[in-house]
């Protein structure tokens, strides 16, 4: 029961440095080759905030749907499955996407569920676009955990270059991006891998913690070193 309840914890706990949102080194497979394509814009539509658009990702804890719904100036883009939420508020200015806040829940035992407000002294940036290949982008700031225990946090993100996935829902011509988040005081050293494609956004996630933190040290004595996710079905 204890090793269940850790699972769970651990997944909302990365979602929460997200999005989304990663291995440490991450290995290219036959059907995805990374390549530099022409040099073009990459905009906006690498991320998308359609309210109408519904996707399924399959994972390794299970099958999640993603929702977009537009609220004022907010974008609450919500992924769930029948065990946990992760809802991350981004506010879209002048092409840049930013975080104000990140929800999450997790069902413990029953009944009983916990969850936890993660937000910023001041929003944080996801993409500062139009970006290209090779461009790179830092952000610092001060995060707070509901409300209080704030925490110097550092997000660097880097454009890596093109790959073709291939995904149940088809093969989609993306774009891979690294992402790397360091807390001062909490120490671990965390390692995305998103990639994604113009007008659906997301394909596929990789996330990786280091094992010196006390989250990765539990996903190690679990048998966790990464968590996978890639587009089932667009609905």
């Amino acid at each position: 029961m204890k090793n269940c309840l850790f699972k769970k914890i651990i997944i909302i706990t990365l979602f929460i440095f997200v999005l989304g949102i990663s291995i440490a080194l991450t290995k290219t497979k036959p059907n995805e080759i990374l390549y530099v394509g022409p040099s073009r814009d990459i905009g906006l539509e690498y991320f998308s905030v359609d309210p109408s658009q519904k996707l399924i990702y399959d994972s390794n804890f299970g099958e999640a749907l993603s929702i977009i719904e537009k609220k004022g100036n907010d974008y609450i883009l919500d992924m769930r499955n029948d065990d946990f939420f992760f809802i991350q508020t981004v506010q879209v200015i002048n092409d840049t996407v930013y975080i104000t806040k990140l929800d999450e829940n997790v069902d413990v035992f029953l009944f009983i569920s916990a969850g936890v407000e993660v937000s910023y002294e001041r929003p944080s940036i996801r993409f500062p676009f139009p970006l290209t290949v090779n461009d790179s982008w830092q952000w610092t700031g001060v995060e707070l955990i509901d409300g209080e225990n704030p925490d110097t946090i550092n997000i660097s993100g880097k454009v890596l270059g093109n790959e073709i996935v291939s995904t149940e829902a088809g093969d989609f011509d993306c774009v891979k991006f690294q992402i790397d988040i360091n807390k001062k005081k909490s120490g671990p050293h965390t390692k995305f891998y998103e990639w994604r494609t113009p007008e659906i956004g997301l394909v596929k996630l990789e996330a990786y913690i280091d094992s010196k933190g006390f989250i990765g040290t539990i996903m190690d004595l679990l048998g966790y070193d990464e968590m996978n996710f890639i587009l089932k079905k667009v609905i």
